[in-house]
């Protein structure tokens, strides 16, 4: 048997360590898909993830700092970032009145569940088929959104890996969108598949509700709807927009609200951002 080197094993020790911090930084530089697959990972590793729960630790109290708004933002201002939409998703609850929210839409106030999460004013991080369900009706209309305020040196992307990190850490899992497969409206939306949709999945109360708008048939809704996705369509998505299997769920089940979540970012305790080494050089597996 070979014979045990305290010194040997301080050495690999330390080296460990500082390859924790330099592992996590090396992570967040990745895109959004192989940043997740390196999350699951530290969460499964108590040192690696604690460090991630230690923003408040490492010396610079707003480096990990991401203050937000809640407010109404303009519908036709966002961008996705995430590069699939669903065709379904986008129109049928508007055919149906399924969630009552059709004449709301029209007033320009939809009452379509949560908030929306985005960034900057301009980027969709959460809520991207609430956001197009409600564009394809009315572009003009306002949706409540928590708005992450521009942080500097971060772009959407990087606010998603923020956004995954910090609901990884509450519901101890990386929550993903369903990895079902949809229709996507980039590739398969047009008119004639509009109005295959419109005539599928109408309804007598939601027709009425756009008869009261000035849509009294199928065909004028069909041309309504697909006008406005096309807008969705021509503008695209962020370059480095992830599939929809990797995008953030804010409304993950867990502890507290959609709000809750961004706070824990707000606060800046979920370590985002550089130095990510606590310090006093000690890393606790105990929750801040």
């Amino acid at each position: 048997m070979a014979k045990f080197n305290i010194h040997n094993w301080q050495a690999k020790y330390l080296i460990k360590e500082q390859t924790t911090y330099g592992d996590i930084a090396h992570s967040f530089d990745k895109d959004v898909a192989s940043f997740t697959q390196d999350l699951e990972k530290y969460l499964n590793e108590p040192k690696v993830k604690a460090v991630l729960d230690a923003g408040l630790a490492d010396g610079d109290p707003n480096d990990d700092k991401i203050s937000y708004t809640t407010r109404p933002i303009a519908v036709k201002k966002l961008t996705p970032t995430q590069n699939i939409i669903g065709f379904d998703q986008s129109v049928q609850a508007n055919l149906t009145n399924e969630y009552g929210s059709l004449q709301s839409i029209f007033d320009g106030t939809p009452v379509v569940g949560g908030p929306i999460v985005t960034y900057a004013g301009k980027y969709i991080i959460d809520g991207h088929h609430r956001w197009s369900s409600v564009f394809s009706v009315n572009p003009g209309a306002n949706m409540d959104a928590i708005n992450i305020k521009a942080k500097s040196g971060f772009q959407p992307e990087d606010i998603l890996k923020a956004v995954h990190t910090s609901v990884a850490l509450d519901v101890d899992y990386v929550k993903r969108a369903t990895a079902d497969e949809v229709e996507n409206l980039y590739a398969k939306m047009n008119y004639k598949g509009v109005l295959g949709k419109v005539n599928k999945y109408i309804k007598p109360e939601a027709a009425e509700i756009w008869a009261e708008n000035g849509y009294p048939n199928n065909e004028s809704i069909a041309t309504k709807i697909f006008k406005n996705l096309q807008i969705i369509k021509n503008r695209g998505f962020i370059s480095t927009a992830p599939d929809r299997s990797n995008m953030p769920q804010v409304d993950a089940a867990g502890s507290g609200t959609e709000e809750d979540r961004i706070k824990d970012l707000s606060t800046g305790r979920i370590n985002i951002s550089p130095p990510f080494k606590p310090l006093n050089g000690k890393i606790s597996t105990k929750k801040l």
